[in-house]
């Protein structure tokens, strides 16, 4: 039997949170039980979940909200190329065109 060559890779990308800079790592789905209200008519127990965006910054790793990452590298540079031609923005929305479809 031939051996395994595996690479695992966690590539990271550049990001921008409230003018700090930071490597954005991977998202991060976070949920944790709610107690149910003392209170009569009160809330009922459930959980809370929410998504965050783990960011490593100079200074440690932090859970970040995802609406205060703002990414800056290539992806990013390639979406906004996309933004500013619009028939290459057309095409991508568009799909693949399939020969014999009518367009």
């Amino acid at each position: 039997m031939a051996g395994l060559n595996l690479t695992v890779e966690h590539p990271t990308r550049l990001c921008v949170v409230h003018d700090e800079v930071g490597y954005f790592h991977i998202w991060e789905h976070y949920s944790r039980p709610i107690p149910a209200s003392p209170l009569v008519g009160g809330e009922p127990a459930g959980v809370l979940s929410q998504i965050f965006g783990i960011v490593e910054f100079k200074n440690g790793v932090r859970r970040v909200d995802p609406g205060d990452i703002v990414f800056r590298d290539e992806v990013t540079d390639g979406l906004h190329y996309i933004g500013e031609h619009e028939e290459i923005k057309k095409r991508i929305i568009q799909g693949p065109v399939v020969k014999g479809e009518n367009t």
